[in-house]
């Protein structure tokens, strides 16, 4: 081979190296926190979830998210059964957000998990309020390949279905050993139900069923 075809070839390969390269950090990543929703005390566990990454490009990552500490306080970030859950990771948690820094010395590719945060809905927060849980920052490695973020938000959501003051709704009810026993002609079957409405409060349907030990059906002593 001439010296001038050498160059060529080297300079040919070269080319197609760093063409290859740029095709690969020109691919833009999706990173996306789904919505969701929970009570004042729920723990909610919030993944960040990413999408397409091309093959042997990102072997680190940068990730601060913020969120309105009036209504969730971040507790912790979890790692197992993600994409990352072999790289090196450390996080810090202030008032109102929590920086993520991961790296490995194998690199991730594709869809998944890539960490899940863990957050606690204060009980302070009132049905109604909200937290956007957004990104101040998202880099894979020195900045490529780019990424396009979708930031999420909880929504507080009551903690119990009040009652309905209209239903007449036993409050408390007893039911007392028949007598004599069952073997006699007859028997007599003590019960008391009380209305959730007025104390002893003003009728409410009853119904009063005997079953047998397979749990069928024996006889219906009341239904008024």
């Amino acid at each position: 081979m001439t010296k001038k075809k050498f160059f060529k070839v080297v300079f040919w390969n070269i080319m197609s190296l760093l063409l290859f390269s740029g095709l690969a950090f020109a691919s833009t990543v999706p990173v996306s926190i789904p919505d969701t929703s929970g009570s004042p005390g729920d723990i909610i566990r919030l993944p960040i979830l990413v999408q397409n990454i091309p093959p042997d490009t990102v072997w680190s990552a940068d990730i601060t998210l913020g969120f309105n500490s009036a209504v969730v306080q971040a507790e912790s970030v979890m790692f197992s059964g993600t994409l990352v859950s072999n790289w090196a990771n450390v996080y810090n948690i202030v008032a109102d957000s929590i920086n993520m820094a991961l790296a490995g010395s194998q690199t991730i590719n594709g869809s998944g998990t890539l960490v899940y945060v863990r957050f606690k809905v204060l009980s302070s927060a009132l049905p109604g309020d909200s937290s956007v849980i957004h990104f101040t920052k998202m880099i894979f490695n020195e900045g490529a390949p780019t990424v396009s973020i979708k930031d999420g938000v909880l929504r507080i959501t009551p903690t119990s279905v009040h009652e309905n003051e209209n239903l007449n709704l036993p409050k408390d009810f007893n039911l007392g050993q028949n007598f004599p026993n069952p073997f006699n002609p007859s028997t007599t079957v003590p019960f008391r139900v009380r209305s959730l409405e007025f104390g002893v409060g003003r009728p409410i349907h009853t119904t009063l069923v005997i079953y047998n030990l397979l749990g069928q059906k024996v006889n219906t002593l009341l239904n008024e």
